[in-house]
This record gives C-alpha cells, structure tokens and sequence, in this order.
C-alpha cells in the first residue's frame, strides 16, 4: 500500500459520510425519470472498453430490456489503458472482457475503429466511418460523451461526432453521458431511473479486471443521482440531450477550450476523491455550460 493509498484508509471513516452528505445536497431535484420504450434502435460511441458501462451502462441494460437494438462502436484500440500487461496482451483482454459485458448490458453488436488510445480526431477518414454507421444503423438516439471532459479522447469522440453531423442533412437526438467530468446536475435534463439494472451495471463494472483503476465513484454517484427524481429512486443516470444544432453550436463554441480540460479538471472514479474531482473548477465548469445551454 503506498503512502496516498495509506493516508485515503485513514480518512475514510470521516470522509465518506461526509462525501456521501454533502453530494446528496448537491444532487437534488423533482425531475420525472425518463422512458426509454419507443427508442428502438441506439449506437453508443465510446471512447475506451469500459465508458459504455460507467457512463450509460444502467441506461443500456434498460434499453435492451424494451427490446431495442443497441450497437456499441469503440474509438480506440485501448493499448494505453492503466495495467501491467504488455499492449498487445491487453489490447485482446479488452476485447475479451467487452464479449463479456455485451451479455450482461444486452448490447446487439460490437464495432471497433482501433484508433491508438489519445489519438481519436475528425479525419476525413473517421468522419467517414462514423457517418456509415450512423446511415447503417438509423439510430433513434446517439449516446457520447460529452466535449467538455479531463480525457481528450472523451472530448475529440464528441467532436468527432459533431463534425459527421454537420456533414448529414439528418436530425438526431444525442444523448451525452457522463465518465469522469460530472455534469453540474442543472444541466442535466434526461434522467433514467437505473435501479432495476444497476446490480448489472455492478457485475459488468467487475469484468474488467484489465484496469487498475477504481470504479467505485462512479456506482456511487449513480446512487446518489437517485436524489435527482421524485419520488428518489434507488440509482440514476443523468444525461445532457440535444438536438443536433444545439450539440454541433456547443462543441464549436468551447474548442479553443479544449486542450486545458485535462488540467483543469479530475476524474471520479474514487469515492475517496469524489468531492476533490467535483468541485474542482466547478464554477468555471458551470460557466462553461452556461455558455450554450
């Protein structure tokens, strides 16, 4: 155990209950969960083999329990992910580990683009790609991460998505889930009761025993974002949805941006660190936001 790994054990008898409190306050409201029935047809554009899961994986399984086809496309070949397995080695563990998880979330298919892990862009070639799957498929709504996010892979895949868009004469619903840059929950305004389906999420989030990273942040703020419905539900998932223009204006808006996001905020995948990554920044996340909704 190292010595910050020490000092988090310490803490923790105090710093959860404190977490757990004060997070609880910030993520009130009365919104209706959303249905999810008459969407029949989803593509969810993930940039890494696990952000399916932690972002919209309760909202998946939801999906696939209405009968809708869910069609998964990865960015990136994930060779750079935290581990000490040689690349190669845990490029095909990754691969593995999501064969496993399509069952568990009830997704249709599986598609990968390979890009290298940091390098997703809109080249011509990957606007292109993106743009087949979307005419292939005819989704009823497009799940992505959102632009503004500590990982640039998270960011350039909404861009990405954002410029194929603007090269379609198409409207389309998209849906942008949260991975390690939590919404300011105002502007969250498609929530999804998730807790029939989080023991799922919880099982597929064991899978990935390729990561040596925490993910139990991550199932603990969708238990908190239960305070965001009335009545308070077990477990949620919050979304930001647009319609194209909005999501295209958005992404323009904030590019000159881009390249501070991942000094300016931190990841939540700890429940230790929760508050830390929260609020770090948190003013000029909201200002952001603010900016195009």
């Amino acid at each position: 155990m190292n010595k910050k790994e020490l000092v988090m054990n310490i803490v923790k008898p105090v710093n959860y209950p404190v977490t757990k409190a004060l997070l609880t306050n910030h993520y009130q409201g009365e919104r209706t969960p959303a249905s999810l029935e008459n969407e029949k047809k989803v593509l969810v554009l993930a940039p890494h083999m696990d952000d399916e899961t932690i972002g919209p994986g309760g909202t998946l399984r939801q999906h696939a329990d209405h009968g809708a086809e869910i069609h998964c496309l990865f960015m990136t070949d994930g060779g750079s992910s935290v581990s000490d397995l040689s690349v190669e080695e845990l490029k095909q563990q990754r691969k593995e580990e999501i064969d496993q998880v399509t069952g568990i979330l009830g997704l249709t298919d599986v598609s990968y683009m390979n890009i290298p892990d940091g390098h997703v862009s809109s080249s011509a070639a990957n606007i292109n790609y993106v743009k087949e799957k979307i005419e292939t498929i005819n989704p009823d709504v497009i799940y992505c991460t959102p632009y503004i996010d500590a990982h640039p892979d998270h960011t350039a895949t909404a861009q990405l998505l954002a410029d194929t868009l603007n090269e379609m004469d198409r409207k389309q619903v998209v849906r942008l889930y949260e991975i390690n840059c939590a919404f300011p929950p105002d502007v969250i305004n498609f929530v999804v009761d998730t807790s029939k389906q989080h023991d799922q999420k919880v099982e597929a989030t064991h899978v990935f025993a390729s990561q040596a990273i925490a993910f139990d942040g991550f199932l603990e703020l969708n238990k908190i974002k239960g305070h965001l419905t009335s009545p308070k539900v077990k477990a949620a998932e919050g979304f930001i949805e647009w319609k194209t223009e909005g999501f295209i204006r958005h992404c323009v808006a904030h590019e000159s941006m881009s390249r501070k996001f991942p000094k300016r905020f931190k990841q939540v995948n700890r429940t230790d660190t929760l508050l830390w990554a929260i609020f770090k920044n948190y003013g000029l996340k909201k200002d952001l936001y603010r900016q195009t909704i």
